[in-house]
């Protein structure tokens, strides 16, 4: 018990050295494709739809420490030529016993270029402004170990830095997107990369660090199976900030419940149909991090909701006893009212 107790005292400490010197990777959701305004500007309203609502919810390493909480959400809409796109957002992230805290909104713009009836070239521009924060004095110093126990009367010897700060963050994004234009085949293909933090915000409250800018590169398919109401959707995530890397690869299986082609709605324009009710189920892996296995349902009007669960099988691993966090995402499309 005694060496469980200094392993995760360790852990702790070497979470919260990387939460103060500002070395480390942006929030994010293993649901990435159920974040598209994350994963690239270039997302904002390219859906079947009018508008879309997505909200997003993480809970992170509560078994080693005080819990990440990650809460985004998200409204985006497309004009009726589906030309251009613009969105808001908020998230807010605490991380650790300092409560360090990242709270941002974010505008989004994008314009949507049709080359041909299959293939569309999209790029997205999204600006933010964010306020960093921390609780300084609740953290814990090795030097306040007084060789017995934890004691928060002895000085630190830490430099005090300020507990908030605001900034200015810019981002964009290209995608192409791809629609076999058979019918029956319902193959779709979406490619992007986005480049975030493009002017390198503050990142360190003493002042003197930038935050890396990142650069995200993301596969997006799905392809039916024979005549089967199933669905494969393979998706692929690739990011690096600084030193950092992430590789995230998996896929979902789609079952459509129902009539495939969906409801009309005082239209009879296939892009102004509410999808057909279907279930999912699939995974990724996170390479070097954790497996990650998702469900989710989408109801008959455009609303899906889905769960998602990381098994980290990091290093990390020994003090979280392969439990990483779970997450979920709630997302709703609909239609203007005529």
């Amino acid at each position: 018990m005694r060496k469980r107790t200094i392993t995760r005292i360790l852990i702790l400490c070497f979470i919260t050295f990387a939460s103060i010197t500002g070395i480390a990777q942006d929030m994010h959701f293993s649901q990435f494709y159920h974040s598209p305004l994350l994963t690239n500007p270039a997302n904002t309203g390219v859906f079947s739809g009018r508008y879309r609502i997505s909200t997003n919810y993480k809970n992170q390493w509560q078994s080693v420490t005080n819990p990440y909480k990650t809460v985004f959400a998200g409204i985006d809409f497309s004009t009726p030529s589906k030309k251009l796109g613009i969105g808001f957002s908020v998230f807010n992230d605490k991380a650790g016993k300092s409560r360090m805290g990242i709270t941002q909104g974010n505008l989004y713009l994008s314009y949507n270029l049709r080359i041909n009836g299959s293939n569309r070239f999209i790029t997205g521009l999204q600006y933010g402004v964010g306020q960093k924060s921390m609780r300084i004095n609740d953290l814990m110093w090795d030097s306040q170990f007084n060789g017995v126990a934890y004691d928060p009367s002895v000085a630190s010897g830490e430099a005090q830095y300020s507990e908030s700060y605001t900034y200015m963050d810019v981002s964009a994004g290209m995608m192409w997107n791809y629609t076999a234009s058979h019918s029956a085949s319902r193959f779709k293909n979406s490619v992007g990369v986005a480049v975030f933090h493009a002017n390198q915000p503050q990142q360190s409250f003493d002042g003197n660090e930038k935050l890396y800018y990142k650069i995200v590169a993301h596969l997006n398919n799905q392809f039916k199976l024979s005549e089967s109401p199933v669905y494969i959707l393979p998706q692929v995530l690739y990011s690096m900030q600084g030193p950092y890397k992430e590789i995230n690869a998996g896929a979902l299986v789609k079952f459509v419940i129902g009539n495939e082609q969906g409801d009309l709605i005082r239209s009879n324009r296939i892009d102004k149909r509410y999808s057909s009710p279907a279930a999912y189920i699939g995974g990724q892996f996170r390479y070097k991090d954790a497996f990650i296995a998702m469900a989710a349902f989408e109801f008959k009007k455009g609303l899906l909701l889905s769960i998602s669960y990381d098994v980290n099988v990091s290093k990390l691993h020994v003090a979280s006893g392969l439990k990483g966090g779970t997450e979920f995402a709630l997302i709703y499309r609909g239609f203007f009212a005529r």
